[in-house]
């Protein structure tokens, strides 16, 4: 299979139980998750999506949503697969429902590391115990990502040693600040070049390309959804006002018909990236290229 892999970021909670000082997507007060009428008429919207999509499950932290192993159950059963990226700070009986209930849809369960709110060790334990549930599901990818804080280079690339001596994809993200890499001095390029220099592709580690001037399918065959209900083409189309698609929960949603060339300076996301959704760049759209 070739071409774009139809994809949805869906921010389906806005509030976090962290308070990360570098987050992108930081808690926002005021914005929870979705009412039950709200999410029901997302779920309308979403599960006659035609063909089959990913939804890629964010927030704030979406196990907030209490109905998250349902919403993961019944987009499985319209035929579309699961994606999720979480803290991991849910009980582990908890994420066990949600990947039994996405089960063979599946596909890649993503958890951040935030040593500002866990201990390394612990979070370690429970990611074991997560790859270990996952075991059954032989389609679905487990990655843990950790954020290069500015002078925190180090530690991040000890992190990365750590997980993959136990067997666990570590993916390391740099620091963004109004959707471009941080300014990072010479000292932290030059060891971020040294600690994950082997790490080039967007499915590897995001470096924040520039892209503009290519053909994309995000709108047409890529969008994202913000906790109040509106879709996007992008984050930069949300960013700059330009890519409002509808709303999930008024059945406003209309997908453009056709792909566009990439107008913005940095395309801050690997998700599109990893799923052929740039044309001429980043991950093929194969069932089992990874992607975060």
């Amino acid at each position: 299979m070739s071409g774009p892999r139809p994809t949805v970021s869906w921010n389906i909670v806005g509030g976090c139980n962290y308070r990360c000082t570098y987050c992108v997507q930081k808690h926002m007060p005021g914005i929870g998750g979705p009412t039950d009428e709200q999410l029901e008429a997302a779920l309308a919207t979403l599960t006659a999506l035609p063909g089959s999509w990913e939804f890629k499950i964010s927030g704030g932290e979406p196990f907030l949503l209490k109905r998250l192993p349902e919403v993961a159950r019944r987009l499985a059963e319209a035929g579309h697969k699961v994606s999720l990226l979480t803290n991991l700070s849910a009980p582990l009986r908890v994420i066990s429902t949600f990947i039994e209930a996405a089960g063979e849809r599946l596909r890649t369960f993503s958890c951040s590391l935030h040593r500002e709110e866990v201990e390394e060790a612990e979070f370690l334990e429970k990611a074991r115990a997560v790859k270990e549930l996952l075991a059954r599901w032989p389609r679905a990818t487990f990655v843990v990502n950790g954020v290069v804080v500015p002078g925190q280079v180090p530690e991040v690339a000890t992190s990365r040693e750590r997980f993959e001596q136990a067997g666990i994809k570590f993916y390391p993200q740099l620091m963004r600040v109004n959707g471009k890499p941080a300014d990072y001095g010479w000292w932290d390029r030059w060891r971020i070049d040294r600690a994950f220099g082997d790490m080039a592709s967007p499915s590897r580690m995001n470096r924040g390309y520039q892209l503009k001037g290519r053909l994309c399918h995000a709108g047409s065959q890529y969008f994202i959804i913000h906790p109040k209900g509106d879709a996007f083409s992008c984050y930069p189309g949300k960013r700059f006002g330009d890519g409002h698609l509808g709303n999930v929960f008024d059945g406003t949603l209309k997908l453009w018909d056709a792909p566009r060339p990439c107008h913005y300076e940095v395309c801050p996301c690997t998700v599109p990236q990893n799923r052929g959704i740039i044309e001429g760049f980043g991950g093929g759209a194969g069932e089992d290229a990874v992607g975060f």
